[in-house]
């Protein structure tokens, strides 16, 4: 059953539960008052204060609201329909409690008001119960079944807004924080991490000041080799020790500062305050060479890994004369962790696999490739193909394997998030292009293609 027809289906069987429920006007006057109100007044107050109003109003009714705290199950008066009364007089009476059906106490009848269930309810509630108020109309023994059932169905719609204000509420609440924590973040993080540039530099310059020394100690050499060979030995054996400590720091300082700058990239790309303006991924677009700039330098980032765990690397770009020169517009620090994250996958994932020839392989192959008017009317792709040895994925679970949170049951083994390919995905979409995978009997195939 298709959306429209399930929608269609529902419309039908409300009309005849309205048809049977047998409303009065005044009581669908009360219906739609409530539901105008709540729309027409922001905040929670006013909704508690619009929720009492309206059985006071059509039909002489008082009441009282009272919420759950979803985290302790505390019951806390929340609104009247007497607007005189003292504070002690709004305490909550030992009558009122958590229940899962209505129930009268002396002349009160006292009905559990439900959220609506949604993806977001774990978020808001954090408990098992739904209930989230409790609504108490007093003075209630004279009301027929009819009138008893109208009021459950009323109490059902100030649930429902209920639940929607105080979503909307904490939602405004959860923005206000992230954007106070991305704001905190640029200030306490990405700017001082900026002053890691200066200690490189500062690092580099002692480091050059070494070798300096280094060639001073060989001057010294020539000089005492005759003269006092005792003295020449030892000397020789600590500028030995200095060359290969100086070399060791030259060759860390190197690595520590690649790392500084992928750092960097990520953070100012990822903690961008626009993208949590906006609630989506905003570019900043720049010309790059895609090979040079952004796969090449993963690649090297991911090449000691490779080795460790057994794995071949076999990057081929030969599918056009000029696809290693291709430059385009495209946000680098974005698409180099699209590109990260294939190459971490690949880390995790090869696993040997038995070739025609009977070989066992366990490699990774990356490819990159033009692709002539893919997205037509003269607009051409790039085209980066990241190949894993191991074993295929099954149809139906490709299916998925982009989804968020997604992970293979045969790799539970492996730690992950199932979130990586899906921020690929998302990163490749907003970049205008697509990505897919593509399994054959030696691994796995994930590729994404972008406009030139």
């Amino acid at each position: 059953m298709d959306a429209f027809t399930a929608i269609l289906k529902r419309v039908e069987e409300k009309k005849e539960d309205y048809a049977a429920y047998g409303f009065e006007k005044l009581e669908m006057a009360a219906l739609n008052t409530f539901f105008d109100l709540a729309q027409e007044y922001d905040g929670l107050k006013n909704l508690y204060m619009v929720s009492v109003t309206v059985p006071r109003v059509f039909f002489e009714l008082q009441s009282n609201l009272y919420l759950v705290d979803p985290k302790t199950e505390a019951i806390t008066w929340a609104a009247n329909s007497h607007p005189g009364r003292s504070n002690s007089e709004n305490r909550v009476p030992d009558y009122i409690r958590i229940t899962e059906a209505p129930y009268q106490q002396d002349q009160s009848y006292m009905v559990p008001i439900r959220g609506k269930k949604t993806p977001a309810s774990h978020i808001l509630f954090y408990s098992l119960r739904d209930v989230i108020g409790i609504f108490e109309v007093t003075q209630a023994r004279h009301l027929t079944e009819a009138q008893l059932f109208f009021v459950r169905k009323y109490i059902n719609r100030i649930g429902y807004n209920l639940y929607n204000k105080f979503l909307v509420e904490q939602n405004i609440q959860h923005l206000k924080f992230i954007n106070n924590l991305v704001a905190d973040i640029e200030h306490n993080v990405i700017v001082p991490n900026i002053r890691y540039k200066l200690y490189f530099r500062r690092i580099r310059k002692y480091l050059n000041t070494n070798k300096g020394i280094e060639s001073d100690l060989e001057s010294l050499l020539d000089e005492v080799k005759t003269q006092t060979p005792t003295l020449y030995a030892k000397i020789t054996e600590v500028l030995e020790s200095l060359i290969v400590t100086n070399r060791a720091m030259f060759s860390d300082q190197e690595n520590i500062e690649q790392h500084y700058k992928h750092t960097s990239l990520f953070l100012e790309s990822l903690f961008r305050p626009d993208h949590f303006l906006f609630g989506e991924y905003i570019l900043k677009k720049a010309p790059c060479y895609l090979w040079k700039d952004i796969i090449r330098p993963q690649l090297e980032r991911y090449s000691d890994w490779f080795v460790q765990k057994g794995v071949t690397i076999n990057h081929i770009v030969k599918e056009h004369e000029a696809s290693e020169d291709l430059r385009l517009k495209v946000d680098k620090g974005l698409m180099a962790q699209v590109v990260d994250n294939l190459f971490s996958n690949a880390a995790k994932y090869a696993e040997s696999a038995t070739d025609s020839s009977g070989k066992k392989i366990k490699k990774i192959d990356c490819r990159m490739s033009l692709i002539e008017d893919f997205f037509g009317g003269g607009y051409h792709g790039v085209r980066f193909d990241v190949f894993t040895s191991g074993i295929p994925i099954d149809q139906e679970d490709a299916a998925h394997i982009f989804d968020e949170g997604f992970r293979l049951t045969q790799r539970e083994p492996v730690e992950g998030t199932g979130h990586g390919l899906h921020f690929v995905k998302n990163v490749v979409e907003v970049h205008g292009g697509l990505v897919g995978h593509k399994a054959n009997d030696l691994g796995n195939e994930f590729y994404f293609i972008i406009p030139a």
